[in-house]
């Protein structure tokens, strides 16, 4: 959710990402993933790093949410979702999001397929792949879990992190990820 009352936290992350320790902080808080999450964590961009440590840090009194933190967002694919889109995508939800949401439909029309990362291979690489990855960033990371063989607690909660909250856990991860 990007909206005016989390651009503190966003300007925040921004910052965290520019630090050149971040690759040795992220080394030591993936030391509770598995090698398989590890890769995953590994792979996220600087930014999407920055912001699940610092969603993360908010959360160390729970093992399994401080592992979903983590995680969270390593659905963003980089090789899918660049930087361009990511701007359009926050500009349209801020500022127009009346035709993000008619962008939204056009894509999930275009998509066809059995599952989420079906569906999006089925569209053409480029922006509106960028958009489904954006959209749907919570249940391609959790496919991307289920398949490295992580449990299904840490997998519901990555894949509903931008849902309404079901649960105590569930709410805590999405006021934290909203937060920042």
């Amino acid at each position: 959710m990007n909206t005016w009352r989390n651009l503190p936290g966003k300007a925040l992350v921004s910052l965290l990402a520019l630090d050149p320790r971040l690759r040795a902080r992220g080394e030591r808080a993936a030391a509770v993933l598995s090698p398989e999450e590890k890769r995953l964590f590994s792979g996220m961009d600087r930014y999407d790093r920055a912001h699940s440590l610092a969603v993360a840090s908010r959360l160390r009194d729970d093992p399994l949410l401080y592992r979903a933190a983590l995680l969270h967002d390593c659905g963003k694919l980089t090789e899918e979702l660049d930087l361009k889109v990511r701007w359009v995508y926050t500009f349209l939800e801020v500022f127009a999001p009346r035709l993000l949401s008619r962008v939204a439909a056009r894509v999930e029309r275009e998509a066809h397929g059995q599952d989420v990362l079906e569906r999006m291979r089925s569209l053409t690489p480029g922006w509106r792949r960028g958009i489904y990855v954006q959209l749907h960033h919570g249940e391609v990371a959790a496919a991307l879990l289920e398949r490295a063989g992580s449990d299904v607690e840490l997998v519901r909660l990555v894949r509903d992190h931008q849902r309404e909250p079901r649960d105590e856990r569930a709410r805590r991860l999405r006021e934290m990820d909203d937060a920042l």
